[in-house]
């Protein structure tokens, strides 16, 4: 069996955190062809032209996530990613964190969970604890970029049953496929 090499990479403790929920822990990114593909690309092109404008963004990445590649990428494209590259992946990955973070809050609160609880619910969900990604942040995250209308469920729910017994009702031939329209521009 060939042999398995790790790569650390530093990064924000939320996303090391998503990182082992998702891959595992060292993750393996081979279950996901897409994630493979970007991760084996910031191996095989690092770019060092602009490292300069990344020097001190990476003192703010407090945890090392570790990623397995295989011998042969490791000897085909290296081990090491450049400071450009740790923010692309960083970035990555925060932005995936963030948007099952705005879901998960913005479904609680949309079912009319109030915020606070709805973030501690997430928390506890994904095991986000307070040293890996806090409240305080999670709540400026959520109330910059969340959900900003609340939704309607009942109104929704009704709507599709509407829409479903409408569709049965013209299949029997209970109604004519006007009146099935007629109704449905009613909605």
């Amino acid at each position: 069996m060939p042999e398995k090499f790790i790569v650390s990479i530093p990064v924000k403790p939320y996303v090391k955190r998503f990182l082992s929920i998702n891959f595992g822990d060292p993750a393996d990114f081979t279950t996901d062809p897409d994630t493979n593909r970007f991760f084996l690309n910031l191996l095989k092109k690092p770019n060092t032209s602009r490292d300069k404008q990344y020097p001190e963004q990476i003192c703010t990445y407090t945890e090392t996530a570790e990623v397995f590649i295989s011998q042969h990428d490791f000897y085909r494209y290296g081990w090491e990613l450049t400071r450009t590259d740790i923010v692309a992946f960083g970035k990555r990955f925060e932005d995936r964190a963030k948007c099952l973070m705005r879901s998960f809050v913005g479904v609680y609160v949309a079912m009319g969970m109030p915020p606070f609880i709805s973030i501690a619910r997430f928390q506890e969900k994904f095991q986000f604890d307070e040293n890996s990604w806090q409240y305080e942040t999670i709540k400026k995250d959520f109330y910059r970029n969340g959900m900003k209308e609340p939704l309607d469920f009942n109104g929704e729910i009704f709507n599709k049953i509407e829409k479903i017994v409408l569709h049965n009702l013209y299949e029997l031939g209970t109604i004519s496929k006007r009146a099935k329209k007629e109704y449905e521009a009613t909605e």
